[in-house]
């Protein structure tokens, strides 16, 4: 999915947030770069559709926002929000609500659980695992969806290296598997070195 930018404003009491023009090109990896308190996350819930009090234009292949496109897209934050049960329930969530059957949602679920090392967390309550788990399951449901256009926001933040190379390999992997285009907000220069094909500052 191509997202195209076209002179976004968005005004804070403390800040104000100004993209002239900017292209993300169909299944890219962008990097989000800047100081803090610049807007990154703001930014990204623009992209997602979850902040509307803008002014400007943005367009998802041409087109523009629409139910359908927003199915087409998952973001993930830098506190991950799991809800109180398993983790194997919160990866399943989303394809419930979706109504996708119970027999490819336990294939998805499985499939991910093993691609990011947490079959062993299945059954474990989300509201009791480590920062590096909780973004790892955060991921894994994002995923589950199988989106176009993922966001992802400072995705490796406080967690161990492990986490962190299972995370990177799991979202370059989907990158390669299905040409979706991905941007995330990191301020890690290896961790951009390594995964991420473009860097946008704001």
């Amino acid at each position: 999915m191509e997202v195209r930018v076209f002179n976004l404003l968005k005004e804070h009491s403390h800040f104000k947030l100004r993209v002239p023009e900017e292209i993300f090109p169909s299944g890219s990896i962008t990097a989000l770069i800047g100081p803090n308190g610049i807007g990154k996350t703001t930014f990204l819930k623009i992209l997602a559709g979850l902040d509307s009090e803008f002014t400007g234009e943005i367009t998802y292949d041409g087109k523009p926002l629409s139910q359908k496109i927003r199915q087409c897209m998952t973001m993930t934050f830098q506190t991950p929000m799991l809800l109180n049960r398993s983790v194997y329930a919160n990866i399943e969530y989303p394809l419930k609500i979706r109504g996708i059957a119970r027999s490819e949602r336990k294939d998805r679920v499985k499939a991910l659980l093993g691609r990011l090392s947490i079959d062993h967390l299945s059954g474990k309550n989300a509201k009791k695992l480590s920062g590096g788990e909780s973004q790892k399951v955060a991921l894994a449901r994002g995923l589950s969806l199988q989106p176009k256009f993922l966001m992802l926001d400072e995705p490796f933040s406080a967690i161990d290296q492990e986490s962190i190379h299972d995370m990177m390999d799991c979202i370059a992997e989907y990158n390669k598997s299905t040409g979706a285009t991905v941007i995330l907000v990191s301020h890690d220069v290896v961790q951009i070195e390594k995964l991420c094909k473009r860097v946008v500052e704001l």
